[in-house]
């Protein structure tokens, strides 16, 4: 046996890798010893391995998959390595871009809730005129169970394709159930940061009219709020109103369907 052939346990002491990881590359042949004594059956490692496991340890470094590393080892022309380095560096770089993606979105999640802290207990009304918008919407409905499936069913193709978490909800309320209290939802919405909605159909999309809109904040306890503010307003202003809608303050990802803040804004009727 050459004296430059070394053991599994030389080897992991030397290169600092474990001897499972060493195992785990020799299973999935990634690196595989160069000699076997058929005597005992030890496996022994050459310096040829050694300065493949110097490659194996940079590709990594790299966060190259096993499987590109496998081609890399099979080449043994660094024009080549180079060229298939520089693919890979463009999956980097989308790799890159998308937890970048993911970093912002952690953080805008986190500032949806305190906004959501600041803004529930604002109680005063507001009269502002608000740009038509465009959101995805399920189906009217009058049975409440049915509403939040209607609009997954419309979304479900822009959310898989969208690149962000970042969305609001809201919903078309009943404005018959204004004075008792009630907070019926008939249809359910879904904002998204872009408007495009390119796998959506257009059956699938509503347009949430412009015009001066009635705005404040409640608390929705067991479907039930208090509208109190809002008909107060409209009988002192001697105003009317021909649609009601509620949009979550922002995004919460854990289930709170019996204690949630909605801002109501309330389309003023044109005279």
């Amino acid at each position: 046996m050459e004296h430059t052939c070394y053991r599994i346990g030389q080897v992991s002491q030397v290169t600092g890798i474990s001897k499972d990881t060493l195992h785990f590359f020799n299973k999935i042949g990634l690196l595989v010893p160069d000699h076997i004594d058929p005597n005992n059956q030890y496996r022994y490692y050459s310096l040829r391995n050694l300065w493949q496991l110097d490659i194996i340890t940079t590709c990594r470094k790299l966060n190259i998959p096993l499987e590109t590393v496998k081609q890399i080892l099979s080449l043994h022309d660094n024009g080549e390595i180079t060229k298939l380095l520089m693919e890979y560096r463009q999956e980097a770089i989308r790799l890159s871009q998308y937890y970048q993606q993911v970093a912002e979105d952690i953080l805008w999640y986190g500032e949806e809730h305190e906004r959501i802290q600041r803004q529930k207990d604002i109680t005063t009304i507001q009269e502002k005129w608000l740009d038509e918008e465009v959101v995805i919407a399920g189906k009217f409905s009058k049975d409440a169970q049915s509403y939040h499936a209607s609009l997954q069913e419309a979304a479900k193709e822009e959310l898989r394709h969208a690149p962000s978490i970042r969305r609001r909800y809201g919903y078309v309320l009943d404005m018959a159930g204004l004075e008792a209290g009630k907070f019926i939802k008939r249809r359910e919405y879904l904002k998204m940061e872009h408007q495009e909605y390119a796998h959506i159909s257009p059956d699938n999309l509503y347009q949430i009219p412009a015009g001066t809109y009635i705005l404040f904040t409640v608390q929705i306890k067991n479907e039930e709020a208090d509208f109190s503010p809002l008909l107060d307003w409209l009988a002192k202003h001697d105003k009317e109103i021909d649609a009601v809608f509620a949009e979550e303050l922002g995004l919460q990802l854990f289930p709170y369907m019996d204690n949630y803040y909605c801002q109501i804004k309330a389309h003023l009727r044109k005279l």
